[in-house]
């Protein structure tokens, strides 16, 4: 019995992205200028793949998680 991999290599467009990751236009551009998050240029215009936009979703919550210091968590 074969096995079949399907990939998600779906294009979503740039306002599909913001839409998805619920995040504003400079938001956007901010993490694709900071490396967090690949686009791609396609004309004019830019497109991303929706498991890069997966994948950076899955970074900034494990960048947000901030340890507290014993001493402010003890005030």
């Amino acid at each position: 019995m074969a096995m079949q991999v399907i990939q998600d290599d779906t294009l979503l467009t740039f306002k599909e992205a913001m839409g998805y990751l619920r995040v504003s236009r400079s938001t956007l551009y901010r993490l694709m200028w900071s490396g967090q998050l690949t686009g791609h240029k396609v004309g004019s215009t830019w497109r991303f793949y929706r498991d890069d936009l997966r994948a950076c979703v899955g970074r900034e919550v494990s960048m947000s998680v901030v340890p507290v210091p014993a001493t402010v968590a003890a005030n």
